[in-house]
């Protein structure tokens, strides 16, 4: 082998290298998980975070919110990490109205934290639009994490399915769980506004959090994504 296609060798290994963490990190990650992608995320325009980190663990907790397309309903409600720690009963309740809006709000949290989550997630309130949701369920999903210093960071949906003929969703994405908590909000869809719609979280702790998008005729994608 001479020099020259040595060096080549070496050039390829190095770029491919790259392009592999830069695709890999979750900062480049699309999918958030089976109908939820991450350029549907909603932008958080204030609130006081500091008590519900306090109370749901200072390096695990993360809020965020998405909106869900119609089409993408189905495909949320199929996820099998649905059913890991939920009734499977809890999702066939859910209404089918393409004419609703969906939102989904997700905060994760230490699950070694004596807390009682199931209590908790119950007595959240929200409103979209200054209007409260038509239905709301509340359940727990489980994904992978990876640590960035002290911080917990979700990865990817604890199972995934393997590729055809092998997709049974037995394939995990990591050694252990990180726990998050969803809430899939049902809005009377006549209420959407062209322009800025917005979303008002009050939690338990009577904290108040608010996100917000744009709609004009579609679903206005941000083009600086924020990432938690």
């Amino acid at each position: 082998m001479n020099i020259q296609n040595m060096i080549i060798r070496i050039l390829v290994f190095f770029i491919f290298c790259f392009f592999f963490q830069v695709c890999s990190s979750r900062y480049y990650l699309t999918i958030v998980s089976p109908g939820v992608t991450s350029d549907y995320r909603l932008k958080s325009i204030g609130g006081i975070r500091m008590l519900e980190a306090a109370y749901y663990g200072t390096w695990h907790y993360t809020q965020t919110a998405f909106y869900l397309e119609p089409e993408n309903l189905d495909t949320l409600l199929s996820d099998p990490n649905n059913h890991i720690l939920n009734h499977m009963e809890l999702f066939d309740s859910v209404s089918k109205d393409k004419s609703s809006v969906r939102i989904l709000f997700e905060y994760c949290y230490d699950q070694t934290k004596p807390m009682q989550i199931d209590e908790d997630k119950e007595q959240y309130q929200f409103e979209w639009n200054g209007n409260e949701p038509k239905s709301k369920i509340s359940y727990l999903y489980p994904y992978s994490y990876y640590k960035k210093g002290n911080r917990i960071r979700q990865k990817l949906p604890y199972y995934q399915s393997e590729r055809y003929p092998k997709n049974e969703w037995k394939h995990t994405t990591g050694n252990d769980q990180y726990f998050c908590v969803r809430n899939l909000l049902e809005f009377d869809g006549s209420i959407q506004k062209k322009g800025t719609n917005e979303l008002k979280v009050v939690t338990p702790r009577e904290q108040l959090l608010y996100y917000e998008y744009e709609y004009n005729g579609k679903f206005i994608h941000d083009s600086e994504e924020e990432i938690n």
